[in-house]
């Protein structure tokens, strides 16, 4: 694994997105907090679910800390009105999160099914000439990068 991934407990093929990975709520509370791009208090997060729809406070706190122990959100304790409070960000943003997937999705499939991955890859670009181009670059670059390593 490579340093800040996260590894997603599950993948869902049926899904789109964040929701192909996280769950509805938890994905929506994440776009949110990306929308905002600084630290947030639940009650933040809440006013704005609860505009759309019937939530308690309660589960967007705890959504927030599922987050947070899914090492995807980050916190502090700060003092508030009602006394101590957690502020919530981002510890990645959006795309470094989808690579991180991505790369642990990928590498899954690799290591379980090496050869037919290989073949599928192959078989996607020989009927799509974009995807072949960018399959060419992609590998053109990682090559002079081998050579400048070495």
């Amino acid at each position: 694994m490579v340093e800040g991934d996260y590894t997603p407990s599950g993948y869902r093929i049926d899904r789109e997105d964040l929701e192909s990975f996280l769950g509805p709520l938890e994905a929506e509370v994440l776009n949110k907090i990306w929308e905002k791009n600084v630290p947030v208090r639940v009650r933040e997060i809440y006013e704005e679910l609860k505009e759309k729809r019937k939530i308690a406070y309660t589960t967007v706190m705890t959504t927030m800390n599922t987050l947070y122990e899914k090492g995807l959100l980050d916190r502090r304790i700060e003092k508030g009105r009602g006394g101590l409070l957690y502020v919530y960000w981002s510890k990645m943003s959006k795309k470094e999160i989808e690579r991180s997937v991505v790369r642990q999705v990928i590498n899954s499939l690799l290591k379980n099914f090496g050869n037919s991955v290989t073949s599928y890859l192959m078989e996607i670009t020989d009927s799509d000439e974009e995807k072949l181009n960018a399959f060419k670059k992609l590998f053109e670059e990682r090559l002079e990068n081998e050579k400048v390593d070495n």
